[in-house]
């Protein structure tokens, strides 16, 4: 009973403790210790993007706008896939930019930890008992997704840049950031269309606003820790 009771009482301590003893690591890691970029993709993927991503597939309005009661189980699946995916494809963004998040002397630790997330994420698979080759096909197509979402960043910066005012005024790194979340948020919505996606359609605002709700968390944690 008292062990039970113990982990009661300690359990809305342990996310700050979590947090502190991350904090903690990373200060004090040595060069040659991976362990604080594992326990950082581990802390990033497990407390924002994992969690964001499942609140987004259980909204209303979001499988209203994926059509999801039109679609069978195996289709819901490889939505969730695809969110997932981009969630990650966000944190990757957001450290594009670590260079003007962080002191210079973490620089090269967010630079590691944006290296090793595709692949912590599937380690967190094979924790949760997916197959190795499965696993690993899904940080397959994280690489995979990238490259193509890196495509179209420059398409929708160049673009942005011909039409939009209000993206001419933004500082190159917000630049950067706004063409690569619309990136995401269109390649996301084409992808849960199976290439069947209309321009305007409503999904793609949709899920730019996620990703962008995503990028601020991230953004806030990286900065603090």
């Amino acid at each position: 009973m008292l062990p039970r009771l113990l982990i009661f009482l300690l359990r809305p301590f342990a996310k700050p403790i979590r947090y502190g003893a991350l904090k903690f690591m990373k200060r004090f890691r040595a060069p040659d210790d991976n362990r604080p970029v594992i326990a950082a993709s581990e802390h990033l993927l497990n407390e924002f993007i994992l969690p964001s991503t499942f609140r987004l597939f259980r909204d209303e309005q979001f499988r209203n706008l994926a059509s999801f009661g039109k679609l069978p189980r195996a289709e819901h699946d490889r939505i969730w896939n695809e969110l997932v995916v981009a969630g990650i494809a966000t944190l990757i963004l957001c450290l594009d930019s670590a260079q003007n998040l962080v002191r210079l002397e973490d620089l090269h630790f967010w630079q590691k930890v944006q290296e090793h997330a595709p692949k912590q994420f599937q380690r967190e698979l094979m924790k949760m008992g997916v197959l190795s080759s499965n696993a690993k096909l899904m940080r397959q197509l994280i690489d995979m997704r990238y490259e193509e979402y890196r495509g179209l960043l420059r398409q929708a910066r160049e673009v942005n840049e011909l039409e939009n005012e209000l993206f001419r005024s933004l500082s190159d790194d917000m630049r950067h950031l706004a063409a690569g979340l619309q990136a995401v948020g269109i390649g996301t919505a084409d992808h849960i269309k199976r290439g069947k996606l209309a321009p305007g359609d409503p999904l793609i605002r949709f899920l730019t606003n996620w990703l962008f709700g995503l990028y601020k968390q991230l953004n806030r944690f990286v900065q603090k820790l």
